[in-house]
Formats: structure tokens, C-alpha cells, sequence
């Protein structure tokens, strides 16, 4: 028995026409708000006046249902390029630190903060005896400190 296969899953479905989900709201919204605009301005302004505003509104929301470069859609496009502009592009370089990304909160490069005072290491008598007790409390589920806490 043969089936037929889907060849591409990745592909929105089109809904009207030409038009995907995604585009149909978008169309949708910015054609509401278009038209509101016309209606609005129309009665009171001149063509001068009201005709920017409702094509500024019409262009921006087809190049938001439409326009794709290499890909990616407008709106992700967009995203990339303020994350572009805002994140650093001058990275130092640091011996086995990974990427370093400057921040505010961070402490400038060659400032460190005072470091806790060092504890000096245990003998392997005083280990032996940490390590007793600390098997201890693990057997006895705590039931032993919790009765010489009490007496």
C-alpha cells in the first residue's frame, strides 16, 4: 500500500490565497489600522496630511507580512539587527576564561576582589576525625546530634 508523503513539513499552510496564518493577521491588522487612519484624518486634513501616516502604516506592515531576507522573516530581522547594535563587539582575550563579554556589573579587567582568607588544610589525623563524624551523622540519619542537643 503507498502513501503519500509530505515533502516539505517546515512550510506554513496557506490559508487564503497566497496567504499564510501569519500573514493573513498581520494584513488584517495593518489594513484596520490603515483604514482607521484614512477615516480619521480624511475628514479634517488634505491629502498632504493624511496620506503619509496611512502609507508609512500600509508599507510597514507589508514588509512585516512580506518581505524575507535570505530566510528570515522582517520582524527577526529586525531583532538581529538591534541585538547587533547594542550587544559589544570588542572582546578581550583572557587565558582560559572562555569569551569574556565586559559588563557593568562585572569588575573592570586586572581588578579583582579581595579573596576569603585561606584555610589551611587539615592533617590526615583531624580528616580521619572530620570524616568519622561525618559518616556517623550519614548512618544515623542525625538521631545522634539530635540526642546530645537534647541532654
Amino acid at each position: 500500500m503507498q502513501f503519500k508523503v509530505p515533502q516539505d513539513v517546515l512550510r506554513p499552510d496557506k490559508i487564503v490565497g497566497f496567504l499564510t496564518l501569519r500573514q493573513l493577521v498581520i494584513v488584517a491588522l495593518g489594513g484596520g489600522i490603515s483604514y482607521s487612519l484614512y477615516i480619521i484624518l480624511s475628514k479634517q486634513y488634505v491629502l498632504e496630511i493624511w496620506l503619509p501616516p496611512v502609507v508609512f502604516v500600509s508599507v510597514i506592515t507589508l514588509a512585516f507580512a512580506f518581505v524575507k531576507f535570505h530566510d528570515i522573516i522582517f520582524e527577526k530581522l529586525i531583532l538581529i539587527f538591534i541585538e547587533y547594535k547594542f550587544r559589544p563587539r570588542a572582546r578581550t582575550w583572557q587565558k582560559m576564561r572562555g569569551d569574556a563579554v565586559l559588563s557593568v556589573l562585572q569588575n573592570p579587567i586586572g581588578q579583582t576582589k579581595e579573596s576569603a582568607p585561606k584555610i589551611e588544610p587539615l592533617n590526615a589525623r583531624d580528616r580521619r576525625k572530620k570524616l568519622e563524624e561525618i559518616t556517623k551523622l550519614v548512618d544515623t540519619h542525625g538521631k545522634d546530634i539530635l540526642s546530645k542537643q537534647k541532654s
